[in-house]
């Protein structure tokens, strides 16, 4: 007996699809700056790969109605936090964490003038250290999103609070620091700046950049414009500054701060080779956790091949990696159609290879990407029209190729997986040729790397949408549903949800070999039983359930087949 493979395999899977849907919204008669909500959430895009966050200051997402906060600048951009609080669950300071805004020198000179001779020694290694409103006002804003925050940063050649800080009673005409006294001054700085985020957001902070910017284009050690190695003498204080960022993340128990270094370009080979150099001694001390890419891209540069070969030389010396000020600048204010098209396919081909190594989904090591700025206005790469959104918060090109990546490449994924279990055997040969085709095609889609002039986002979708369609027109030769005088299967068996990630619909098939009571429930994380899809007596064959997770959290579900003979246990995925 012939039939065509389940029709609702397909409904299932475009109920996500829908869920996700990336068409592009009428226009409206509306503020300028409003936002858009009928496009995907790229937080829930990307739920089951990374967190999705950006780096900008308090005043371009605060809201009109937020707690006031002493010193705090005035909000310039409220609509700026609907944005950010619509498509992302993760944040990182703009300037107001880096030390020339978080080491008040004038008070630390203030208080070694002012103190005993017997107290000057130690005045002179314990820095007076503030958070200013602007970045008291930030924290407190993204606890209140429910955001994980990103640190940034405590020892940098740049910002730092001006020469005073290397100098003997913090003025810049005092001796310099010997190397002893100024580890001491650092100890007391990195202490003070983990306490006082532990004190008012515990457990907030997910990673924090200990370092930034040490190594040179060509590879070597930052030296001549740099107070910190003029100090040490040389290239220590690196391992010094995370080992005590160690100490005290453990001592205030803040052990979930991952310890990052972070720099830019590193797609450049010569500065990777550097970045690897100085790292790996730290890593290997057990004080690196992660590396931070900050990838201020221009509308072709760098290819996938380039950041590929960064990604892979940092792997074996890092836990976790974070692309941490990602943008890709068009060289225009007003860029034409053509040029944003290039932008858009820049970004797609770079997500592609995020969310190919995405750590969440377990094929690799990224764990954030985080924007820089706001919008096109409100950015480090200013009049470069450099973001996913126009400066009246609009989405470009970019952000649907963003998107799109996000949603197809999982998809494809998925489908694949799919696929890959099907049999020849139990297909007609007429319907099995398309699907291993198209079923081949899709694995070389998955597989290549794209760039500026080739959309990764219409080939994924493309690849997906071909595969559908092939397993879609698959034909059974045998049906495999238990009949009198037919053979049924031998064992039980659970098989894997389709689609998975889902969202909010997915479906389960499993085999029973004998009559007999059954049951399969739905278990969340925390064992606590959510459905239940089957309990009763059950007939020997192959069955279908269909597990419906409207009402239910975004996270990972368990779904249990338990018998008198036997339980098994699977993993799924609910994406919102």
């Amino acid at each position: 007996m012939k039939e065509t493979t389940s029709r609702c395999i397909r409904t299932i899977f475009m109920t996500m699809a829908a869920c996700l849907c990336l068409s592009r919204p009428a226009k409206a008669e509306v503020q300028a700056d409003t936002i858009q909500t009928t496009v995907p959430a790229l937080k829930n895009v990307y739920a089951n790969d990374f967190t999705i966050g950006c780096l900008l200051s308090y005043r371009h997402i605060g809201f009109p109605g937020d707690i006031p906060v002493v010193g705090q600048s005035p909000v310039i951009a409220p609509n700026g936090g609907k944005l950010i609080q619509f498509h992302m669950n993760c944040m990182s300071p703009g300037n107001n964490m880096k030390p020339q805004y978080t080491v008040d020198l004038s008070a630390s000179a203030a208080a070694y003038n002012t103190v005993s001779a017997a107290g000057k020694d130690s005045a002179d290694t314990h820095p007076v250290i503030r958070f200013n409103g602007d970045i008291i006002a930030q924290l407190n804003w993204a606890e209140r999103q429910g955001f994980t925050f990103r640190g940034h940063t405590l020892v940098w050649h740049s910002q730092t609070p001006g020469t005073g800080f290397f100098r003997n009673g913090y003025a810049s005409t005092g001796a310099r620091l010997t190397k002893e006294k100024m580890t001491e001054r650092m100890e007391n700085y990195i202490k003070n700046v983990i306490r006082i985020i532990h004190e008012g957001w515990p457990g907030m902070l997910s990673a924090i950049d200990v370092v930034n910017e040490a190594v040179n284009e060509n590879g070597t050690d930052r030296t001549s414009d740099s107070e910190w190695y003029a100090t040490f003498g040389d290239n220590s204080y690196l391992m010094k500054a995370f080992e005590l960022a160690r100490k005290y993340t453990v001592q205030y128990g803040e052990t979930q701060m991952k310890l990052y270094y972070n720099d830019y370009n590193t797609h450049s080979a010569s500065k990777a080779d550097g970045i690897v150099r100085i790292l790996t001694p730290i890593f290997q001390a057990g004080y690196l956790d992660g590396i931070g890419m900050q990838e201020h891209d221009g509308n072709a540069s760098p290819t996938a091949e380039q950041w590929i070969a960064t990604y892979n030389k940092f792997y074996p010396i890092c836990s976790e990696m974070a692309v941490t000020e990602l943008d890709v600048t068009t060289g225009s204010g007003s860029p034409t159609a053509s040029v944003l098209a290039q932008q858009a396919n820049q970004y797609g081909q770079l997500f592609k290879c995020f969310v190919e190594r995405s750590y969440l989904s377990g094929r690799g090591k990224i764990i954030n990407v985080s924007k820089d700025g706001l919008n096109d206005q409100y950015t480090f790469k200013t009049n470069q029209a450099s973001s996913l959104w126009d400066a009246n918060n609009q989405c470009k090109p970019a952000f649907y190729a963003v998107a799109d990546i996000g949603i197809h490449y999982n998809a494809l994924d998925s489908l694949i997986s799919l696929a890959d279990t099907l049999h020849q055997a139990d297909y007609t040969p007429g319907s099995w040729s398309p699907f291993a085709a198209a079923l081949t095609s899709a694995k070389t889609a998955m597989r290549q790397n794209y760039s500026a002039s080739v959309s990764a986002a219409d080939a994924l979708r493309g690849a997906y949408e071909n595969l559908e369609s092939a397993v879609d027109g698959l034909v059974k030769t045998v049906s495999n549903v238990c009949t009198t005088g037919e053979t049924g299967p031998h064992a039980f068996s659970l098989g894997q949800n389709y689609p998975n990630p889902f969202n909010p619909v997915t479906r389960i098939e499993y085999s029973v070999p004998k009559a007999g009571r059954v049951s399969l429930k739905v278990y969340n994380a925390g064992g606590q039983e959510v459905a239940v899809l089957y309990d009763g007596t059950q007939q020997a064959g192959s069955h279908a359930a269909t597990f419906d997770g409207r009402g239910l959290a975004s996270g990972v579900y368990y779904y249990r087949l338990n018998s008198v003979d036997v339980t098994i246990t699977k993993k799924s995925a609910l994406m919102k």
